[in-house]
């Protein structure tokens, strides 16, 4: 027999290639010998979107049944970091399920987090997340965010996307200025406030979309990419326009070294 030459590549070889597999294809590598068993085991990112469930059924509760018991196998059986979790699905609803996976994740001290709920309710995010320091990307879409009374901000977090949430105006602001290594923002369609105040002052690349009545921009010399999407009024009074300042003079004075300035839609109202 010629010799299992797959099997005697290094170890980083062969996370190399398990990483470009789905988890789906990764655990079924544990088939084939004794030494590939355990080996998805160590992967540092996992990723459950439409390509790990493979069922005939197109019924909606039996993929969602099937793709709960493929995380929590992975996740029991897991043994190594978990880098990055990303859960997307199109079949998938805000389960309490959830809650379970998030706890064993922080414990995990996961850096990258991404819940994307596509069906449903706005998903309430459980308050473990909130506490959880190694944090330093956020993604979340269709969820309500009420961090506890004794959040004190993601010390290492330097990439934040949140779309189609609900959060307050307080949760807000006091989420982005605890923030200090932010660099990366984007708001999508969020619900629970109408007026932005941005006080980061590491913040390179800033993308909103959504309707808002107002936008401020505090310590944000660092900006240097700016995009704009949907719908901002910025109301420019013609007898200010010989001796006063408008509305859009206030927006620019704190982005002074913007380099890409993006706008889409409505922008301005004279």
């Amino acid at each position: 027999m010629e010799p299992d030459r797959i099997s005697c590549l290094p170890g980083h070889v062969i996370d190399q290639v398990l990483s470009h597999l789905s988890i789906r294809e990764a655990v079924r590598t544990s088939v084939l010998s004794s030494k590939w068993r355990y080996k998805w085991a160590t992967l540092p990112i996992l990723v459950f979107d439409t390509h790990c469930v493979s069922v005939a059924s197109q019924d909606h509760m039996i993929i969602k049944n099937k793709l709960l018991r493929i995380i929590d196998h992975v996740l029991l059986l897991h043994s190594g970091p978990i880098n990055k979790f990303k859960l997307s699905h199109r079949d998938l609803i805000g389960v309490t399920d959830i809650d379970r996976w998030t706890l064993h994740l922080c414990r995990k001290s996961i850096k990258e987090f991404v819940l994307e709920i596509w069906k449903g309710q706005r998903y309430k995010i459980h308050s473990c997340l909130f506490s959880c320091q190694s944090l330093t990307h956020l993604e979340l879409f269709n969820c309500w965010l009420k961090p506890p009374s004794t959040f004190q901000g993601f010390k290492n977090l330097k990439s934040l996307d949140l779309q189609h949430v609900t959060l307050a105006q307080d949760v807000f602001e006091n989420l982005i200025s605890s923030c200090p290594l932010l660099e990366r923002l984007t708001l999508m369609n969020f619900d629970g406030f109408t007026n932005l105040n941005i006080d980061a002052p590491n913040l390179l690349f800033f993308d909103i979309g959504g309707k808002f009545e107002d936008i401020s921009f505090e310590n944000t010399f660092q900006l240097a990419v700016v995009s704009i999407g949907l719908y901002l009024n910025f109301e420019i009074n013609q007898s200010r326009l010989h001796g006063g300042s408008s509305n859009l003079l206030k927006f620019f004075v704190h982005l002074p070294h913007v380099q890409r300035l993006e706008v889409q839609s409505y922008f301005l109202k004279v």
